[in-house]
C-alpha cells in the first residue's frame, strides 16, 4: 500500500507541475512586464524537467507496488 501512495503522490506532482509549465508559457506569451524577459520560459523548461522527472518515479513506484 505505501508505494502505491507514493505513486499518486509523484503523479499529482507531475500534473502540477505541467500546469505551471503551461502558465509559465502563457505569461511568456503575454508578459504583464516587459522586464520579465525570458525567465518565464527558464521557469517553464524547469517544470517540464520536474514533470519528466515526477512522472518517471511515479511509475518507478508503481512497479515497487507490483512487485511487492
Amino acid at each position: 500500500m505505501k508505494w502505491d501512495a507514493w505513486s499518486l503522490v509523484f503523479t499529482g506532482l507531475s500534473l502540477t507541475c505541467v500546469t505551471s509549465a503551461v502558465l509559465f508559457l502563457l505569461v511568456a506569451m503575454n508578459p504583464k512586464d516587459a522586464s520579465y524577459g525570458t525567465t518565464p520560459l527558464i521557469y517553464a523548461g524547469g517544470s517540464v524537467a520536474l514533470a519528466v522527472a515526477f512522472n518517471r518515479a511515479s511509475a518507478w513506484a508503481a512497479r515497487q507496488a507490483r512487485s511487492a
